[in-house]
């Protein structure tokens, strides 16, 4: 008799306990997949930055780039499997022919068309399980003196119920975002040669030639005070 009450009472314990370490163990599977996707959405940002940069400061370096973007994890050419002769030549090409090339102060339709596919790319390929929706947003911000890409990714995924019971929300949101700066050294030279030959033409014209060597010693004197 006594063998019999132990038995059911282990059956009511284990009818009480199996459901929440279940729930338990569905809960750390979730919010695992969770973060996996999180970290990969942020290198996923941080590529197409770092992508979208290199063929901005660069042009011509799309040539180097795949026809369907982002379908693996490189983050630039192989060196084993290329470059090609021609797509070299493509790439010293972009830089001959007019002033534009030469002082890109803007953003050619091409590059437009590069950071419109690569934000249709980081939108399709970045979402590891098919639970939720993406948006992603790649764009350029471009001030007198510096450009900026940023790239984004939202991701909305429906809740499991067990989590609701909880008190979470419907849904849950990651967002990733990263930015980097345009550089290339050789625009930046070039780019203050021309303002400073454009200053020198502008104060010789205006009749203040050799101000303009006394404002920066003055400027100069205050640096030193000051740091």
């Amino acid at each position: 008799m006594k063998d019999n009450r132990e038995s059911g009472a282990i059956i009511v314990e284990a009818s009480i306990y199996f459901p929440i370490t279940i729930g338990i163990v569905m809960v750390i599977i979730y919010l695992g997949l969770f973060k996996i996707q999180e970290s990969y959405f942020f290198f996923q940002v941080e590529r197409v930055a770092s992508m979208c940069t290199r063929e901005i400061a660069y042009p011509g370096y799309e040539e180097f780039s795949q026809e369907n973007l982002l379908e693996d994890s490189a983050i630039d050419f192989s060196w084993e499997n290329g470059p090609t002769e021609k797509q070299v030549k493509n790439y010293y090409d972009a830089y001959g022919g007019s002033l534009t090339k030469i002082y890109r102060l803007g953003m050619s339709s091409k590059n437009l068309e590069r950071l419109s596919g690569y934000q249709e790319a980081l939108e399709k390929t970045s979402a590891l399980f098919s639970m939720g929706t993406t948006k992603a947003s790649v764009r350029m911000e471009n001030n007198a003196l510096s450009k900026t890409i940023y790239a984004e990714i939202q991701y909305k995924i429906p809740t499991p119920g067990i989590l609701r019971y909880l008190g979470v929300k419907d849904s849950l949101t990651l967002y990733a975002a990263a930015y980097q700066p345009v550089m290339n050294s050789t625009d930046f030279v070039r780019n203050i040669d021309l303002a400073w030959e454009m200053g020198n033409f502008l104060l010789k014209k205006l009749g203040l030639d050799g101000k303009a060597n006394e404002f920066i010693q003055k400027f100069n004197r205050v640096k030193e005070i000051i740091f």
